[in-house]
């Protein structure tokens, strides 16, 4: 149940700040060359080729942090859907895509995400910084630039070497989601293809690609190497048995780090195994982690006539009750190929929301769920 406002506190951006612990910017960049220094206008719904994320949409809606999950595209996507191999066999950028070492592709993605930011403050001026420590994103924010950090979505940019974790963090990385679409070196993930109706499928994805076994040893290592080093472990997209193996990991480890789940969608029953249950949102809870909500809205009988934002509540609702205020955060997976809605179409709608949220919750527990808790699971899980 939501609390009523009890504490004055003002509606503008600069006292409640976002900081939004996932989002693709850089990859539209990437595959559309899309400006992230230019004003951008997303339709809803789910429009690959736009771009919801640039500099002006994430000051309009006061986001402070943002951090920006590189994708490199899994080789199992090319075995899994012909288009993707047939452009492979045409073009020379979907062909190196398709062909190079992971590990290059994964340095060459993360030098393209700092040629945004370069190029947007050649461009805008020093408003926006990459921070590569913590240290940095305090010293960015207090001198009131933006701040982007660098995350990984799936273990597959390792290329199977663990030795790898300690360059990455060196180089900024702060998060890591262990699985992403398809399984990888560490274990299995949700199959988040299955919703798809057979026929739209054109002959991709296949369920043989599929499997949603639990962390592999070899996954087991990574996750105690990623604690020990201090890149945060992300087990958003992994199966349920692999979540509660995370879990337990960090639960045992002495260095007591919290784990994240980034990016959810916690409305009706669409991805019902990928959203946390409420025992997984009590565990995480418990590893001082906290649940990302995702800014999305996808059709369904539940949730039929509300918009985002009253998407965004009722999963801060299941949050609190299951969790506790300190598992609240964002995850928007803007520009995550996901589908977005009217009043949620990029950053700037966090602006609504912040002012839907300050009617129902007192200005103190506002603070906590845009920026409070993240900051708090970046200081405590960042870092040696």
């Amino acid at each position: 149940m939501r609390a009523p406002a009890s504490d004055p506190a003002p509606a503008a951006n600069g006292s409640f700040p976002v900081v939004d612990l996932h989002a693709h910017p850089a990859l539209k960049a990437c595959l559309f060359k899309t400006r992230f220094w230019e004003a951008h206008q997303p339709p809803a719904g789910a429009w690959p080729f736009s771009m919801c994320v640039d500099f002006d949409a994430l000051r309009a809606g006061g986001v402070k942090t943002i951090v920006c999950a590189t994708c490199v595209v899994e080789r199992a996507m090319f075995r899994d859907a012909w288009p993707l191999r047939l452009l492979a066999a045409v073009y020379p950028r979907a062909r190196h895509l398709a062909t190079a070492p992971v590990a290059q592709l994964t340095r060459e993605a993360l030098d393209e995400a700092e040629a945004m930011i370069a190029e947007t403050r050649r461009r805008r001026g020093e408003v926006i910084e990459l921070a590569r420590t913590y240290a940095d994103v305090q010293r960015i924010t207090g001198a009131g630039r933006m701040c982007f950090v660098h995350a990984l979505e799936g273990a597959h940019h390792l290329g199977g070497d663990l030795g790898m974790v300690d360059e990455l963090y060196q180089r900024g990385v702060c998060m890591m989601v262990v699985p992403h679409l398809y399984p990888n070196e560490a274990g299995g993930c949700v199959d988040l293809f299955s919703r798809v109706k057979r026929p739209l499928r054109l002959g991709c994805f296949s369920g043989k690609f599929q499997n949603d076994s639990g962390l592999t040893p070899w996954g087991r290592q990574l996750v105690e190497k990623l604690l020990e080093t201090g890149i945060i472990v992300d087990p958003t997209h992994g199966a349920p048995d692999l979540r509660r193996e995370v879990i337990e990991l960090a639960r045992r480890h002495p260095k007591r780090r919290p784990v994240v789940m980034s990016h959810v969608y916690l409305a009706g029953s669409f991805q019902s195994k990928k959203a946390p249950s409420p025992e997984e949102i009590r565990a995480i809870a418990d590893t001082g982690g906290v649940v990302g909500l995702m800014m999305a809205r996808y059709p369904q009988p539940e949730t039929r006539g509300l918009t985002g934002v009253e998407i965004v509540l009722q999963g801060i609702d299941q949050l609190v009750r299951h969790g506790g205020d300190d598992v609240v955060a964002i995850g928007s997976d803007f520009d995550g190929f996901t589908s977005v809605a009217k009043d949620l179409k990029s950053p700037r709608g966090f602006a609504h929301l912040r002012e839907m949220m300050l009617r129902q919750y007192s200005g103190s527990r506002v603070a906590k769920f845009l920026c409070g808790n993240a900051e708090r699971v970046l200081k405590e899980g960042w870092g040696r």
